[in-house]
């Protein structure tokens, strides 16, 4: 009989221990780093060595993207510009398009070339037409690296392709600094998606057909994105994105970081992806619009006054978490108050851990009551 107590205890801690990791993934076997997170909110749901700086490969044309749109949003260029492909463009080594010295192209061709199938080539004819000379493109890349505070980024080409073997010849940035990276990119110019989740780059004029190098398009169902990379250094990268619907819909970004093989890059993506799209959700716990508490202000002319959050509180959730707002009033309330004062505190609370908080504010001028309505109130109150 002891036995069996002993077993029964063992099954049931088996049975809960199960409960509580389900859902729960490890990735983190024979690749550099890994990062999940919400493209809104910059919650990270799933890392591991998202510091180190590591070597980035093709995904350094990331930043070679949001330097030209940068230019093109400054008016400095247009995706409309006729561009003649230099012979040092057109000589680039490694993935090409196909450009031909002395050739004229479309800007916003160059644009699909660097995106869906990684052309090199593409790369340096835009450092060119934007910055006048690769090397001043260059500088522009790390100076928007030091702008959005990317402080592991590190660029010596427009394309990432390795100059030599040593550390100092390729393009470096940690996976946390590429995921913020790429949400600003995908907060500032959505319209990337255009472009990147497109399987194939198909040009009918340069009878030119390849399919994007970006592997994961088509294996997770809505996956739109993003970017690829490939050295030796560097291994077998990817940025992706995957938008998750439901009735509040939010966008993820993954992000592998130097697998061994093709597959493990796939498969990985895959397996990260599908983590966040099953297992999360996004609150908006805190609604600015929404009134949170009404509260009495003895000295105001209205009495009973409607309470605001200053601000949204939106999170990314497990689907089993428990969330609860909490609102604690300051030790002295009183009018006259102006439309955004704040008079308390709203906490919020998943699983019962607070997670932040939020202002609670008046969102119009409170008035002090004259002596007559004081005068009632004293009364009604004695009476009541």
């Amino acid at each position: 009989m002891k036995m069996k107590k002993i077993l029964s205890v063992c099954l049931l801690i088996i049975i809960l221990t199960n409960t509580v990791v389900y859902g729960d993934i490890n990735i983190n076997d024979n690749i550099k780093g890994a990062l999940l997170g919400d493209l809104e909110t910059g919650e990270i749901i799933y890392e591991y060595n998202i510091n180190e700086q590591l070597a980035i490969a093709s995904m350094s044309k990331l930043m070679t993207y949001l330097v030209l749109m940068d230019a093109v949003s400054d008016g400095k260029v247009s995706l409309d510009d006729d561009i003649v492909v230099s012979g040092h463009a057109a000589s680039t080594d490694g993935s090409k398009f196909g450009l031909v010295s002395g050739e004229t192209i479309k800007l916003s061709l160059l644009v699909k070339g660097l995106l869906i199938v990684s052309g090199n080539d593409c790369a340096t004819a835009i450092a060119e037409h934007v910055g006048n000379t690769v090397d001043n493109f260059v500088k522009m890349m790390n100076e928007k690296s030091s702008e959005l505070g990317l402080l592991s980024g590190s660029f010596i080409n427009p394309h990432g392709l390795p100059v030599n073997d040593e550390k100092t010849g390729q393009n470096h940035m940690s996976a946390a600094d590429l995921y913020k990276l790429t949400r600003h990119i995908l907060t500032e110019y959505p319209e990337v998606l255009e472009i990147t989740k497109q399987g194939e780059l198909v040009v009918t004029e340069r009878n030119y057909r390849k399919q994007a190098t970006n592997p994961i398009l088509g294996v997770v169902e809505g996956a739109d994105g993003l970017k690829t990379g490939f050295t030796d250094k560097a291994g077998l990268c990817l940025v992706s994105t995957l938008p998750v619907n439901g009735e509040q819909g939010f966008r993820l970004i993954g992000i592998i970081m130097g697998a061994s093989t093709y597959e493990d890059r796939v498969n990985k993506t895959k397996e990260l992806l599908e983590y966040g799209r099953d297992n999360f959700r996004y609150d908006k716990i805190i609604k600015q619009s929404e009134v949170a508490d009404n509260v009495y202000i003895t000295n105001s002319k209205d009495g009973r006054i409607e309470v605001f959050p200053s601000s949204d509180y939106n999170k990314i959730l497990k689907n089993n978490d428990v969330v609860k707002t909490k609102i604690s009033y300051n030790d002295t309330v009183k009018a006259p108050l102006k439309s955004g004062d704040k008079i308390g505190t709203i906490s919020i609370y998943v699983n019962d851990k607070e997670v932040g908080q939020v202002d609670a504010v008046v969102n119009k001028d409170i008035q002090v009551a004259n002596i007559l309505i004081r005068i009632i109130r004293f009364f009604e109150n004695i009476f009541n």
